[in-house]
């Protein structure tokens, strides 16, 4: 099991070794990351190629899908020494090392593994996929728990699907929900594969813990796969439906219906780059004078004192694209831009090892105006905190001010400006604010 160490209580040279030993496993992680990135790719063209006839005396000696006579798989290959990413360290003799230093216990750790299932999936959610002709519908209720603060999706069964193999007539189908515009592995569900039927019946509950305030502004996303041989994925059909409008009060509401598939619609609806989660925030504009203050600069008598303050609590975030461990050593970083194109940077602290870090940090930007901050913008980034001096890795970010969010598209700047206009003209309030994080 890994365990900090206060490299503070070493002596330097005890450090230094411990740093290149650090160094090394961080290098070699870089390598296989760079290796599996590379699988990801051509594993891709193979199914863009699709698999080739092969005659009967060489099926046994050549790989099935593309044909090339190896000895084994090249997943199985070792990283090549001559490798150009990989970096040039020093290489300690057994004898540098002092006694009672053991590298097994300063550091373990071991490197990152897929699966086909899961180098599957990503390509899936980028949009690389097999089409069927959408045929059928799908059977299924929305309920939502306000004690428990709940979202039931209750899949019942689905009839009358199209193939996901055609020429094989065959099917093994399986549904897949998201609550749009979170397209994160965190806001997937799925339930059950049936085999080898097109009318099949899952009578699952999948399950989301959400807000109430945030049921407007999703949209349930219902859609059916066909999982074939080597992960391979085939669409089936889909149905979005928009939460706002939903009356969860009803009683009618709640009990099953049949929705007809649909064919899919564009990668990303309306411009919109896919969702990295929420940040949820507090703001508040602290005026000395209070909302008169306020008044007579907006009506334009005399010239206010930069004597305000811009004060705004980070709480926390949610839905984050987290490591493969499952967790993040987060921070968030403030930029307010103000009209002279001034920045003012304020960042958190770091918050180690938590997948839905809770900072409560307050930021306080002082000496600022109403009239400044009318025309000036506050972005705020999430990172995710990186080890030995590598680059922090940006998880997502959002704007508010006047300017617009270029990533959120147009709604999302409209958006972004009445949430600062409410922020500006509700002086010595706070105003809670979730930011959608692009």
């Amino acid at each position: 099991m890994a365990r900090e160490v206060d490299l503070n209580s070493l002596q330097d040279l005890e450090r230094e070794l411990i740093l290149q030993v650090l160094y090394r496993d961080q290098a070699v992680q870089n390598v296989e990351e760079e290796r599996v990135r590379s699988l990801k790719t051509h594993l891709q063209h193979l199914r863009w190629k699709g698999g080739k006839g092969v005659s009967q005396e060489d099926k046994e000696k050549s790989c099935a899908r593309c044909q090339r006579k190896v000895s084994a798989p090249d997943i199985l290959k070792p990283l090549s020494q001559e490798s150009p990413k990989r970096l040039t360290l020093p290489v300690l003799k057994q004898e540098d090392l002092p006694p009672r230093v053991k590298p097994s216990t300063l550091f373990s750790g071991g490197l990152r593994q897929g699966s086909l299932i899961s180098i599957n999936s990503t390509c899936t959610e980028m949009g690389n996929f097999d089409n069927a002709n959408v045929t059928g519908e799908i059977e299924f209720a929305i309920r939502y728990c306000f004690k428990t603060h709940s979202l039931e999706i209750c899949i019942e069964a689905c009839r009358n699907l199209a193939y996901g193999e055609d020429k094989k007539k065959k099917c093994n189908p399986y549904v897949k929900t998201y609550l749009l515009p979170d397209r994160s592995s965190q806001g997937k569900r799925k339930s059950g594969v049936q085999r080898s039927t097109v009318d099949p019946t899952f009578q699952e509950t999948l399950k989301y813990q959400v807000e109430p305030a945030q049921l407007v502004t999703r949209r349930l996303q219902v859609s059916v796969w066909h999982l074939g041989t080597l992960a391979r994925r085939v669409f089936l059909g889909e149905v979005i439906i928009p939460l706002a409008t939903w009356d969860f009060k009803d009683s009618t509401t709640q009990s099953s219906r049949w929705y007809p598939l649909r064919a899919k619609a564009e990668k990303y609806e309306e411009g919109l780059l896919p969702n990295n989660g929420e940040l949820a925030v507090r703001a508040k504009l602290v005026l000395p004078a209070g909302p008169s203050k306020l008044q007579e600069s907006q009506e334009g008598a005399g010239q206010p004192s930069c004597d305000g303050q811009l004060c705004l609590v980070v709480l926390g975030a949610k839905d984050l694209p987290v490591r493969s461990d499952g967790t993040l050593n987060s921070f968030v970083r403030g930029c307010l831009t103000l009209p002279d194109k001034q920045k003012l940077r304020l960042k958190s602290p770091v918050l180690k090892k938590q997948a839905c870090p809770q900072w409560k940090h307050s930021f306080v930007f002082n000496g600022v105006s109403p009239s400044q901050l009318r025309q000036s913008s506050l972005e705020l980034t999430v990172w995710d905190r990186a080890a030995f001096g590598v680059n922090d890795r940006l998880l997502g970010g959002a704007r508010l001010g006047s300017k617009e969010d270029p990533a959120g598209g147009a709604d999302s700047g409209s958006q972004s400006k009445l949430q600062w206009q409410r922020v500006l003209s509700s002086p010595n309030l706070w105003t809670d604010i979730t930011l959608i994080l692009h």
